[in-house]
């Protein structure tokens, strides 16, 4: 009886260590895999908490009318040909982000061509008529007309894009920090190149739905500074309208005919004389109108669309005549006399379909995308790819709604990780310093646990304590007295230390060779002395002995000891922030500058963490069998 409750015991035993054995495993493997999962992730969606992968966003950002229906196209790249009763006929999902298009309409044998600009697929060709991709210009060919001027483009901080089709060149920008100005790209040639006399950076900040536009043979381009009226050819001199002559920096602009630009300015609309460099006037809507967020004009009529819907105001302001200025009308009503319906504002809501896996909020209803159509009526394009197509009397005849895009894994975060971060150079330097710390430890350290273990001198016992009590002292207590030693030691001699590979592995080897010595010296005292005697008899001298027979036989527990020092050195960041440069970095400085100077990027963060834990993996993996029998070599003494 009492062996059956043994065994009874000693199996309950053995059920209760293999569920703990799992539990650690599970808090050791979720960490980890909530980190690779991150690396995947959107930026905005880790500080957002959300948990499950995200959709790209697929406003609808472009409309036009097509022979048989509608061409729309939405912010994430995705192409949907309706007929004329918004039902879906083909699809086409280029996965874009900050996504532009334009639309070359067909001529004589040859058919409609679509453009396509965005951050992570460069410039992309499509046959309009059949919804099939011809030919992709990856980003690295529009870089390499800069060269060393712009040679990178953060996928993850492109907030827009903007094309226009002007003569035989296709002109293209993109809103990011750093863009160069204005490309132009030769379709004929497929060449990119700087549009020539652009002023470039010095112009500013290209704005979201900036798209360089055509104004009497010139190019009206909309940055955070104002509007640059700019000729490609040279024909006319560039005109620069900033903050000083307009009313207000705009943040949308539509050409209405060669003299006149219809401007916004949050929720104020205007219209821009160019001939008499003035503003025409202002355009008022009713009141509580939002933000304005789209254009679009027909025959004597101007649109703008705001949060709420779109509103058709008649164009009832002519430039005016050469050499007369314009005297700005006061905000007031858009038609001064009004008459019949087409000398009326109209007013355009919208009936947006619901769309599953979408939530309604208050931007439901927000206009992104604006096409008047000859009869009357417009196509109004909204969020979550949806549209709605009114009549002229501004009611809803049909609704339909673009596929929603599939769920996106964001590879991107390792493109831009090895693209415009010298990811590469902190993992270089990381392998240096580690592997450079990890042999000079092991040579010093075999060599004092060897002492130790085999030799008796005055003060062995003092010596091994006082190694082993340097484990006690806070690493936070070295760092300030190293720091003034490196830099006292480079004004005596001249000698540039910090910085420098040399001086983070003597730091690094100083740190841990204390430890890896005491380690080692069990490894050493567990050996057989006969072993050596042996030698020794055989006409070994003693330091044959040590580097023939010792050290081969304590091979596995060196092993482990040298995982531990490279590990350990894989992972210091203190001392490698504050003795390093930006030649010297390591990859845990690499990461910490992924919170403040590249902002708060965590997506990067997680994306570098899971990169630099690789090699970690690999080395354990290779080594593993060395490190299981270097744990056991001292554990019991022969």
């Amino acid at each position: 009886m009492s062996n059956t409750s043994r065994f009874t015991s000693r199996r309950w035993s053995g059920r209760f260590l293999t569920v703990f054995t799992w539990i650690l495993v599970a808090l050791h493997l979720i960490p980890i895999a909530w980190m690779v999962y991150c690396g995947v992730k959107d930026n905005g969606e880790i500080l957002s908490g959300k948990v499950m992968p995200g959709r790209r966003q697929n406003e609808v950002i472009f409309l036009a009318r097509m022979a048989d229906g509608y061409l729309a196209g939405t912010a994430d790249g995705g192409l949907t040909r309706f007929d004329g009763n918004l039902k879906q006929v083909s699809h086409l999902e280029l996965g874009t982000f900050a996504t532009s298009f334009w639309l070359d309409a067909a001529q004589a044998g040859k058919p409609a061509i679509l453009w396509a600009l965005s951050s992570n697929r460069g410039l992309q060709e499509v046959d309009a008529e059949k919804l099939s991709l011809v030919k992709t210009y990856g980003i690295e060919r529009m870089a390499a007309a800069y060269g060393p001027a712009w040679n990178t483009l953060w996928v993850n901080e492109v907030s827009g894009s903007g094309l226009y089709h002007m003569g035989p060149v296709l002109y293209l920008a993109y809103q990011v920090q750093g863009y160069p100005g204005v490309t132009s790209f030769d379709p004929a040639t497929g060449e990119f190149k700087p549009a020539a006399g652009f002023p470039g950076k010095e112009a500013g900040l290209l704005r979201g739905f900036t798209r360089p536009d055509s104004v009497d043979g010139q190019l009206a381009v909309l940055t955070n500074q104002g509007i640059f009226l700019h000729s490609p050819d040279g024909s006319r001199p560039d005109v620069s309208l900033r903050a000083g002559r307009l009313p207000a920096v705009p943040n949308r602009i539509l050409p209405l005919d060669s003299r006149r630009l219809l401007l916004s300015a949050d929720s104020r609309a205007f219209i821009y004389d160019l001939s008499a460099d003035s503003v025409l006037t202002w355009l008022d809507r009713k009141e509580g109108a939002g933000i304005i967020t789209a254009f679009g004009r027909s025959p004597g009529r101007i649109w703008l669309g705001d949060s709420h819907g779109a509103t058709s105001l008649p164009d009832a302001y002519p430039a005016a005549q050469e050499g007369k200025a314009s005297q700005a009308s006061q905000p007031g009503p858009a038609n001064p006399d009004p008459g019949t319906q087409s000398d009326q504002a109209i007013e355009f809501l919208p009936r947006f379909p619901q769309v599953d896996g979408r939530s309604e909020d208050i931007t439901a209803h927000r206009i992104t995308a604006i096409l008047p159509l000859p009869e009357g009526g417009a196509l109004l394009g909204g969020p979550n790819g949806s549209l709605s197509l009114l009549d002229a009397a501004g009611k809803p005849v049909a609704e339909a709604a673009a596929p929603l895009p599939s769920l996106y894994i964001h590879w991107r975060n390792y493109v831009d990780l090895w693209r415009n971060i010298d990811f590469g150079l902190y993992l270089k330097n990381s392998f240096i310093v580690c592997i450079g710390v990890m042999l000079v430890a092991m040579v010093l350290a075999s060599m004092g646990g060897y002492a130790l273990a085999r030799f008796n001198f005055p003060g062995k016992n003092l010596f091994g304590y006082s190694v082993l009590a340097t484990q006690m002292v806070p690493g936070i207590m070295l760092l300030l007295p190293l720091y003034l030693m490196f830099i006292n030691f480079s004004r005596a001699t001249g000698l540039i230390i910090k910085g420098t590979y040399g001086g983070l592995i003597l730091t690094y080897a100083a740190y841990f060779v204390p430890f890896s010595i005491w380690i080692l010296r069990g490894f050493f005292a567990s050996l057989p002395k006969e072993l050596e005697e042996a030698a020794l008899v055989d006409g070994c001298g003693p330091l044959q002995a040590f580097f023939r027979i010792i050290i081969p036989s304590a091979l596995p527990g060196i092993i482990a000891t040298g995982v531990y020092v490279f590990l350990s050195a894989w992972d210091e960041l203190m001392f490698a922030w504050v003795l390093t440069d930006e030649k010297t970095y390591t990859i845990p400085v690499g990461i910490r500058l992924f919170v403040g100077n590249f902002q708060n990027r965590y997506d990067l963060m997680m994306a570098a963490a899971t990169v630099s834990t690789i090699p970690v993996m690999l080395l354990f993996f290779l080594m593993q069998r060395h490190i299981v029998s270097g744990l056991t070599a001292g554990a019991v003494k022969e």
